[in-house]
């Protein structure tokens, strides 16, 4: 259990007090063993504190303390957290390492509030089946929600029991997962139309009696392919989208369902504020027959996740996610500059640029945002083992690589880490070197 930062400061600052003072040997003794006992119940950041402690004491304490830090080392290999935090400074927003962006504290708690155990629940189920029937500003269509993405592309082969399940070939895009779309459809035959390399609306000639399956491929923008009066369904699946128009940039639900697309499969997550989740959004027709096929128990998400997407999806307040794609560039300028400024103070660190190339929601894919970055080099360290060691600690950091330049990019990362992200790239160096004391014992 990590401890306050005002008891960590004050430890720090008595341990010091008693190392400076400390001259004869049965004191040292005494600070050995006490800062030795104490320090083993210390967080691991805590612990990166000990070497300004050292730096600051006496020879004779000096090696007094390195006992105490050498222990809280050795308890901090042991310890596992199953969910560690990141700073997503990589200049791309969606990986699969994590994309560093937290629900808001509202959405957070809706879910709580569910998956605490102890709330009335005899009509929670219908509550939150009609506040996803109000989400949409379109007419007569409706929103569901499924445990995954894929999980959300697999309920549709309720749609193919009367129909064939065709796919452009231009289309079969690889899904966040790593699963390529056609492998959603485990099970059903899947007929292909038109060349890999683009899209022409007469590939679809002769179709009929379908549901047409089109992707975003993070290239080209999925549009509503003209039937002529044709008995088709057509369905979009977009990785990268929000539920209501919010960026110009961005696909959204609503406009493809304006647009004549009768039902949008997309993800939940950054880009809607909400939790990992499949969100099936379309006419409501379509959606019941989803929801009333016995399938669907498999895939349909919890209700836990269910209210944090509803609670996400009406949210007063912009989610995390845009309050940073609306972060200026003189704000990214300012903060890239107090950084640099910062970073050069610290010997491991021998070169800092700063650029202003564009962050990425997926990587190679068409939307970009303005942005800045820190190109730096460290003393001992290549790029490769810099970034290594970063994404290693608590909380990780994930950083791109160009050439010889470890790159930060601030585009995705709150104002409010750049404290912690600077603490974390000057202290790359000593972790490493405390880590290389620590496998020699």
């Amino acid at each position: 259990m990590r401890l306050p930062p005002w008891a960590i400061e004050a430890i720090r600052n008595g341990v010091a007090d008693v190392a400076r003072k400390a001259s004869d040997t049965e004191t040292i003794v005494r600070v050995k063993a006490q800062a030795a006992e104490l320090l083993r119940d210390l967080p691991e950041n805590a612990s990166r504190g000990l070497d300004a402690i050292v730096k600051t004491a006496s020879e004779t304490a000096r090696g007094a303390l390195d006992q105490g830090r050498e222990s809280v080392l050795r308890w901090t290999e042991r310890q596992t957290d199953l969910a560690v935090r990141c700073l997503n400074v990589s200049g791309v927003l969606l990986s699969r390492r994590g994309s560093g962006i937290s629900v808001s504290d509202h959405v957070l708690q809706h879910g709580c509030n569910v998956l605490r155990g102890d709330c009335v629940d005899n009509d929670l189920k219908q509550q939150l089946d009609r506040s996803l029937a109000r989400l949409l500003d379109v007419d007569g269509h409706a929103v569901a929600v499924a445990t995954s993405l894929d999980a959300a592309i697999a309920s549709l082969s309720v749609l193919a029991k009367e129909r064939k399940l065709v796919m452009h070939r231009s289309q079969a895009i690889r899904l966040p997962s790593g699963t390529p779309l056609p492998d959603a459809f485990a099970g059903l035959t899947l007929t292909e139309c038109g060349g890999v390399q683009t899209l022409e609306p007469s590939d679809f000639d002769g179709i009929d009696h379908a549901c047409v399956i089109l992707a975003d491929d993070g290239i080209h923008p999925v549009t509503a392919i003209p039937m002529n009066g044709r008995d088709v369904i057509r369905v979009a699946v977009l990785p990268v989208a929000t539920i209501h128009q919010g960026h110009d940039s961005i696909p959204s639900a609503e406009s493809l369902l304006r647009s004549g697309i009768d039902l949008v499969v997309l993800p939940g997550g950054p880009l809607t504020g909400g939790t990992t989740a499949g969100i099936l959004a379309g006419k409501k027709t379509l959606i019941e027959s989803i929801q009333q096929d016995t399938r669907w128990n498999t895939h349909a998400a919890s209700t836990g996740f269910v209210a944090m997407t509803v609670a996400a999806l009406t949210a007063p307040d912009p989610s995390p996610l845009s309050v940073l794609i609306e972060t200026g560039e003189d704000n990214l300028r300012s903060r890239a500059e107090r950084m640099a400024t910062r970073l050069m103070a610290d010997e491991s660190i021998t070169s800092c640029q700063i650029t202003d190339r564009s962050a990425r929601l997926l990587a190679g894919a068409r939307w970009e945002f303005p942005s800045r970055q820190l190109n730096l080099r460290h003393h001992t360290l290549s790029a490769e083992h810099w970034a290594d060691q970063l994404i290693k600690q608590n909380p990780a950091v994930l950083t791109a690589i160009d050439g010889e330049n470890l790159v930060i990019d601030f585009r995705w990362l709150p104002a409010s880490e750049d404290s912690t992200l600077a603490d974390a790239l000057g202290s790359s160096e000593t972790s490493q070197t405390s880590a290389d004391r620590t496998d020699g014992h």
